[in-house]
């Protein structure tokens, strides 16, 4: 029988979480969070151990039961590296006879089968239709695939909705209530692109702000082309490309406001779920953003997001983006909407390559998006080892994990940045 658990979402815990925030509160399944029983799970996740969650597969993309720890090898840095600690999580009660015999790893499996999930709305990055469509699918998410032993939080508008996390779902559905829409977006701020004289990319966009003269002059030409009247009208070809210039470095500033506000909040949220041993899911909701200022930023938040053990899975708010789908393309009103014209989702596939996750796109029915969450986060295999390199210099480190069996396939986290952990706050005790 799987024991009663209590969740322990101590004062310690929200307040690095929600550090940002005035008089922050917890809530677990009562008022007033019981004391953490006398022994807790035994964490190992400390400087001397790097954990990596593992999720193979075979060639019909099924998980893998039964898989022991001399059947994969990890290699860091193209290193191989002797694994000492391995063990299958899982929510599924039938497959617990796989759980380690060893009763401090037993712990710490029954310990990380209770998920944490931050959901992270990118307002910023979110059209209506967008906010509207991921707001259902989130809300019918925390109804219908949240577990009675998963927490969650919603940040929004920059901050944890009522600085805590939770298992009460109403508390939860009230966060996922709370989301607006923001004034303006990616979208409002891509829309003049359409208009004349129209530049046809954001890629286009940042190279003219950057100075690149030939980007300006062959747009200025093929503008007065397809409008001489209009060429003519504004004072001909010169105060075109003056035009476009002025249009190109007002999109770069505002899409460099907005990105910069979906990095901080991404950065809050990471560093806050370090605290948290065992792993946690940031499920990160955005259309994408503009990248081209911010890779090298965005590799070191996965970086430290996965020494975190913090995975983040990004759901495309657009839903369904083929020519087929009704939603329009902002560069083109006649034309559904593409991401051809952009490098917005450059960002996103940053995040969950770098940590292990998934980005989940053209997909209409959020509920099914989320859904592949859930049944990703559900079973899962933990390796733990001591790196050679046992030095935390705050430099990436490259992981690869491979399966000695063939036709396996194994998705894992593609490195870390080696960093000491913070101090880790359980947030569960077991209650026999």
């Amino acid at each position: 029988m799987r024991p009663k658990t209590r969740l322990l979402l101590s004062c310690g815990v929200a307040c690095v979480l929600l550090s940002s925030l005035l008089n922050p509160r917890v809530q677990g399944q009562g008022q007033n969070p019981p004391a953490a029983p006398s022994q807790q799970p035994t964490f190992r996740s400390t400087t001397a151990l790097v954990q990596v969650d593992a999720i193979i597969l075979d060639k019909q993309d099924r998980f893998v039961p039964g898989i022991k720890m001399e059947d994969l090898e990890l290699f860091e840095d193209g290193k191989r590296q002797n694994i000492r600690q391995f063990y299958m999580v899982t929510n599924e009660l039938g497959q617990r006879k796989e759980l380690a015999d060893n009763e401090d790893i037993k712990k710490d499996a029954e310990y990380s089968a209770h998920r944490v999930f931050v959901l992270l709305f990118d307002e910023g990055h979110l059209a209506n239709d967008s906010i509207q469509r991921v707001k259902r699918g989130a809300e019918e998410f925390v109804r219908d695939q949240m577990g009675p032993g998963d927490a969650g939080g919603i940040y929004v508008d920059g901050a944890m909705f009522r600085s805590l996390l939770t298992t009460d779902k109403q508390q939860l559905l009230a966060g996922v209530h709370a989301v607006k829409p923001a004034f303006d977006t990616r979208q409002s701020i891509l829309a003049p692109f359409r208009e004349w004289p129209r530049i046809d990319s954001e890629v286009d966009a940042y190279r003219i702000a950057n100075g690149a003269r030939e980007v300006t002059d062959q747009l200025g030409v093929k503008a007065c082309q397809e409008e001489p009247q209009s060429c003519q009208a504004e004072g001909g070809l010169g105060e075109v490309e003056n035009k476009i210039q002025q249009k190109a470095r007002l999109y770069v500033r505002q899409a460099q406001m907005l990105t910069d506000q979906t990095i901080k909040n991404l950065q809050t949220v990471c560093h806050g779920l370090a605290r948290i041993p065992g792993r946690k899911t940031v499920v990160f909701m955005t259309e994408g953003f503009f990248v081209e200022d911010s890779r090298s930023i965005l590799q070191k938040i996965a970086g430290e997001a996965a020494r975190g053990g913090v995975t983040i899975y990004s759901i495309d708010g657009r839903g369904n983006i083929n020519g087929m789908s009704a939603n329009p393309d902002v560069t083109r009103r006649e034309r559904g909407r593409s991401t051809l014209f952009d490098t917005g989702e450059d960002g996103p596939n940053i995040l969950t390559a770098g940590t292990g996750g998934l980005m989940i796109r053209n997909i209409d029915d959020m509920s099914r998006a989320f859904g592949l969450i859930v049944r990703d986060t559900s079973t899962y295999y933990v390796i733990g080892y001591e790196p050679d390199n046992a030095t935390m210099d705050g430099k990436f480190r490259k992981i690869e994990v491979k399966a000695k069996t063939a036709g396996l396939r194994v998705r894992a986290r593609k490195g870390y940045t080696a960093t000491v952990l913070p101090p880790q706050e359980v947030l569960w005790g077991s209650v026999k």
